[in-house]
């Protein structure tokens, strides 16, 4: 079995079951309940391809996002 290595993101738990599937889960405060997803392990491989693929957009977002929340700057290394 595999240990439960847990990773949160901004409100969204992720790790991986004991078959190798990807668990996320999202769960707002105040609201009961949450929304959960389950991807296989060749589904997470896509998943990941997918980002992999598209990382530059995603740095380039996330360093707009920063720098909206900051009013700074931030560097990519691109």
């Amino acid at each position: 079995m595999m240990s439960q290595d847990r990773i949160k993101v901004g409100r969204i738990q992720s790790w991986m079951d004991e078959n190798g599937s990807l668990k996320l889960y999202s769960h707002q405060v105040g609201v009961s309940g949450g929304v959960s997803c389950s991807l296989s392990a060749e589904e997470a491989l896509g998943l990941l391809d997918l980002l992999s693929r598209h990382r530059e957009v995603m740095d380039e977002k996330a360093a707009e996002a920063y720098v909206d929340y900051t009013g700074g700057w931030i560097s990519t290394g691109h």
